[in-house]
């Protein structure tokens, strides 16, 4: 099977890491925590409602344990909102992730 046939195969492995986001939309500004992360992308679990195509920035705090280094590293990145979806205590947000830097702490 092709993983074009099957919606629930994605191109990238997601790592079920909760780590703290800063997230900025032109509606303002969110704290979130990631459910899983990819190398293309990143779901959130938010309070509010984010548009789908919403531009995003977020910001991810990669601890020290994860960067292999010894102090953290943040994730700059800027992403679309692909999916929002209302969950029992909030939203799960997808976004695909175009650009990304790193900035040591």
């Amino acid at each position: 099977m092709f993983a074009g046939n099957d919606p629930n195969l994605r191109n990238s492995i997601r790592f079920p890491l909760h780590l703290q986001v800063r997230l900025k939309t032109a509606a303002g500004e969110y704290h979130a925590r990631t459910t899983n992360v990819s190398a293309g992308g990143v779901s959130f679990h938010l309070d509010s409602e984010i548009e789908v195509g919403e531009r995003v920035e977020f910001a991810i705090e990669m601890p020290s344990e994860l960067s292999g280094i010894n102090r953290s590293v943040n994730v700059m990145c800027v992403g679309r909102v692909v999916r929002c979806t209302r969950e029992a205590l909030g939203r799960n947000v997808a976004v695909v992730i175009d650009e990304y830097r790193f900035q040591r702490n």
